[in-house]
């Protein structure tokens, strides 16, 4: 821990006399000096445990506070000015010589503090200063007690933020309370397999072909040409009317608005600078801005269908090709998504308020090869909570949270029962989004690839938030998703078992879940209302030929977390992710009946159906809470 020194106005000699061999403990002060997400680390000029990595710190002199001592030893190792926040905790250093007997003994205060403006230097005899995140200190800092301090100085850094935020004037609207509606009986027959039908025709006939329209829109500039020319159109059948003109010009600007505002978004969050009505005001600017440039999207809800527009920008890839980029990874599929040593530094954003409690933004670059776009997390963290458990939350392909300003109402359920949720944004949604298409049609057109890309890619990138869950917080970890989020989940927790217990959940919560990929892809309703199944098979893909691919998208293993850790809600009358399939999986790992719920509905009527009778979130929440 911290460098325990005697007062300046002892000799050398002296000095080293009351520190080897003492008749009784020294007072020494620690200090975890804190500047955003990393700590102040020094390189030991002296013993104990010299030329290692610590905090700085000294003696407490005599009639001077443990704050007042930490103040000026971080002034006189490394010239920074800090403003003391707290004590983390005590500390016993003692080290012992080859006969057992005590050589060093101090009794650290640990001292959290905040950082002034300017960069430290080395003096005094620290040899070395640097900046440090939590997963630089891992390797860094070989004293676990000090790594133990740290840690325990970040989550009481964060509760504190957390809770500064939720009492805080500045804070986020309400979302709309789409749950009340649920809740009444109009909700209750929204929830019926009739909404999947009805769901199934809007997205083929409608949805799908506004959307190409309007991605083709957002990247025209608002020139008609640029506008043809990504959708493939010839002049004759797109004329330069008014109404087009207009409507691109709208969505160009609508395009700039929203870049605008994630600049300052960006800025006001992940900056240094500014207050917490700054960056209230900047989430609210994005937020309108992202729904503002969904809205648009109806601009063209005649277009595409009049124009025949297909579902997707096709490109789906041969079997050569598919070969090229994955079958190094069939040849093993047990090592397929293995962890790369040092896994990436997760940033956090400012905390601001909310009516759930905080919220925050992470973001890190993907440890996956085949990502093309850093992974962007939302923060969910209820008021009043101490070490919450944590879920992942991953949501279901075309599902953009952002613009309609309403977290899904599992996270709002996970939330209430005094859970932490993490919801990362997916390859290819939301920031991820590729320009000129919508959100989810990337993972769609270039199937199969681009469906093992995006496995590839989120479930390493679940294990890097599953790692930082359990250095900000005490608490147990579970993994959930719905539809193609509880595919995505069920693969991490099939290839965790090699994982480090870092990253590895402690439970298991499947929504309208399935497997094989063959089956999803030619012979499921959502294949056929995008048309996968007419794609796959015009490009040369059999069932066969498909089905060689589901050791890396099927989950083959047994679950990580052990099967008496899993939650399923299955619908019995879905045909997107088959229910059959579904229900394999249960059987096949062996998931207690009790923790299988069947209901009488189908794929979009399942997640509509939670947010009518919730037991089944509740009783996964209370599972993981008891872990």
């Amino acid at each position: 821990m911290g460098r325990a020194k005697t007062p300046a106005a002892d000799t050398a000699g002296t000095a080293a006399a009351g520190r080897d061999y003492p008749d009784r403990p020294l007072v020494g002060i620690g200090v975890v000096v804190w500047r955003g997400d990393r700590v102040l680390l020094v390189k030991r000029g002296r013993p104990p445990r010299k030329g290692q990595w610590s905090l700085p710190g000294g003696a407490q002199e005599l009639g001077e506070t443990v704050f007042e001592a930490a103040v000026r030893e971080l002034r006189e190792e490394t010239g920074l000015e800090v403003e003391p926040t707290g004590i983390v905790t005590v500390v016993d250093s003692i080290t012992r010589d080859d006969s057992g007997q005590v050589r060093y003994h101090y009794t650290l205060v640990e001292i959290a503090a905040e950082s002034a403006a300017g960069e430290p230097h080395a003096a005094d005899d620290v040899d070395a200063v640097r900046w440090a995140d939590l997963d630089t200190v891992n390797h860094l800092v070989a004293w676990e007690k000090t790594r133990h301090v740290i840690r325990d100085s970040a989550r009481q850094r964060r509760a504190r933020l957390r809770e500064r935020a939720a009492v805080e004037s500045a804070r986020l609207k309400p979302r709309r309370a789409y749950a009340r509606l649920m809740r009444s009986p109009l909700g209750r027959m929204i929830a019926r397999p009739w909404l999947d039908n009805v769901s199934i025709r809007l997205l083929t006939h409608w949805v799908f072909p506004m959307s190409r329209a309007w991605a083709a829109a957002t990247v025209a500039g608002g020139n008609v040409d640029a506008f043809r020319a990504t959708l493939r159109l010839d002049r004759k059948s797109v004329e330069p009317s008014r109404w087009l003109r207009s409507s691109l010009k709208e969505i160009d600007q609508a395009t700039a608005r929203l870049a605008a505002a994630d600049r300052r978004w960006e800025e006001a969050l992940f900056g240094s600078g500014g207050s917490a009505v700054d960056a209230v005001a900047a989430e609210e600017e994005r937020l309108d801005a992202a729904n503002a440039l969904a809205l648009t999207k109806l601009r063209f809800v005649f277009f595409g269908r009049s124009h025949k527009l297909a579902a997707c920008d096709w490109a789906v890839p041969t079997e050569a090709e598919v070969e090229a980029r994955h079958g190094a990874r069939l040849a093993d599929p047990a090592d397929a998504y293995r962890l790369p040593e040092t896994l990436p530094r997760v940033t956090e954003s400012r905390i601001i308020g909310s009516g759930i409690g905080a919220e925050y933004w992470l973001r890190f670059d993907s440890p996956a090869a085949e990502a093309d776009s850093p992974c962007w997390a939302r923060v969910f963290e209820p008021a009043g909570t101490v070490d919450p458990p944590t879920v992942i939350h991953l949501h279901g392909i075309c599902m953009e949270r952002d613009h309609i300003r309403a977290p899904l109402r599992e996270i709002e359920v996970y939330t209430e029962q005094g859970i932490r949720v993490i919801a990362p944004e997916a390859p290819s949604h939301g920031r991820r989004r590729q320009p000129g298409r919508y959100g989810g049609e990337a993972f769609v057109a270039a199937t199969p690839a681009s469906t093992l890309d995006h496995m590839a890619v989120h479930v390493r990138e679940v294990a890097v938030l599953t790692a930082w869950a359990r250095r900000t917080s005490h608490g147990p970890v579970g993994w959930s998703g719905i539809s193609l989020g509880a595919l995505t989940c069920q693969l991490a927790a099939s290839h965790a078992a090699d994982w480090p217990a870092a990253a590895r959940a402690d439970a298991l919560g499947l929504y309208a879940t399935s497997e094989g990929i063959e089956e999803i892809g030619l012979t499921g309703e959502i294949a056929k209302a995008f048309g996968v199944d007419r794609q796959l098979r015009a490009a040369g893909w059999t069932e066969e030929m498909l089905g060689r691919w589901r050791p890396l998208t099927d989950p083959v293993f047994p679950p990580a977390m052990g099967a008496e850790n899993v939650f399923m809600v299955l619908g019995s009358e879905d045909r997107i992710t088959p229910f059959e399939h579904g229900l394999g999986i249960a059987r096949r790992w062996q998931v207690p009946e009790a923790q299988v719920f069947i209901r009488p509905q189908g794929h979009f009527s399942v997640p509509a159906g939670l947010m009518v009778d919730e037991a089944p979130v509740v009783a996964f929440a209370d599972h993981l809470k008891r872990l």
